[in-house]
């Protein structure tokens, strides 16, 4: 398949050496020219603009951080809805609101296009291990036709309804995400601040009923160990999707109070200078308050849970 590829960052580069092991052909294109020019040696060709690319491509795919740069992608100068073609197929991984999905959508049938929203959960760890959970909007006939190329990416995928229906699955996945981890971090502050050992605590309450992905993911890898500026997701992207699942809440009268106390925790944090660090790093202004650092005191990490 011959596959065009806008956006190659933490998630879209792994995603392309994927699809490049799958036998695909494919055209990329970047605004940071040295990655474009690493998979140039591995097979890839090079794009100068989105709309170059397209032009190589019978699929077009774009991944990129926020709704000014997919706005930009795609309705920009050269860019992916002035060089459409007829038949060809649009897929789109941001997190972004519905509403800019079914934007791009529209712009896209009316060209004589066809369009997909697929956002992605799992990380720039999934994605390298092709693990992803994609979750796709649009017309089933041309869910069918990308299901395959979704296989080389990810291991869980869903059709979830018409245009748009993908983005609004990721941002109610990102409400729980990011609500999560604030919790997580006052769980572990709290007892932490009460003379608890923040190792014993991570033990108990991965065994407990308050066991979740948010507990396991942030509190080994980087609480314990203080790696806040080794980011698998930065406090930038979060505070981003928190607010595409407030204004979309907005939009259909939907009152979303935590996911609202949760994002302004998370600029602050981003003010406090930890935009770019991981979003476990929100733990920080607590810590600071409480007067306690979570760590690990021991040197050893987190016990193995034989029954993972």
């Amino acid at each position: 398949m011959k596959i065009a590829f806008i956006g190659l960052g933490r998630m879209g580069r792994p995603m392309v050496e994927n699809l490049l092991k799958a036998g695909h052909s494919l055209a990329v294109h970047n605004r940071s020219r040295s990655v474009v020019e690493a998979f140039v040696q591995q097979g890839a060709k090079a794009a100068g603009s989105p709309g170059e690319a397209v032009q190589q491509a019978d699929i077009v795919m774009s991944c990129l951080l926020n709704p000014e740069q997919v706005r930009e992608v795609y309705f920009g100068s050269n860019g992916i809805v002035d060089s459409i073609a007829p038949g060809q197929l649009v897929i789109d991984f941001a997190t972004v609101e519905p509403a800019l999905s079914r934007e791009l959508g529209d712009a896209i049938v009316k060209k004589g296009g066809r369009f997909l929203d697929a956002p992605v959960s799992g990380g720039p760890t999934g994605a390298a291990a092709a693990t992803l959970t994609v979750m796709v909007g649009g017309e089933a006939e041309d869910f069918t036709v990308a299901k395959p190329i979704f296989e080389c990416v990810g291991t869980n995928i869903f059709h979830m309804g018409p245009i748009g229906a993908g983005t609004s699955t990721k941002v109610c996945n990102q409400i729980l995400t990011g609500v999560n981890h604030v919790l997580v971090c006052e769980a572990m502050v709290l007892g932490t601040k009460a003379g608890i050992d923040p190792s014993a605590l991570f033990e108990v309450l991965r065994r407990s009923s308050g066991r979740s992905n948010a507990l396991e993911r942030a509190v080994p890898n980087f609480i314990l160990s203080r790696n806040f500026n080794s980011p698998a997701f930065v406090v930038e992207g979060i505070i981003k999707d928190l607010e595409c699942a407030i204004r979309t809440a907005k939009a259909l009268g939907v009152r979303l109070m935590l996911a609202s106390v949760a994002q302004q925790m998370f600029i602050e944090t981003a003010a406090l200078g930890h935009a770019q660090d991981d979003v476990s790093s929100v733990i920080l202004p607590m810590e600071e308050i409480a007067g306690v650092t979570v760590m690990n005191r021991s040197g050893k990490g987190p016990k193995e849970d034989s029954a993972r």
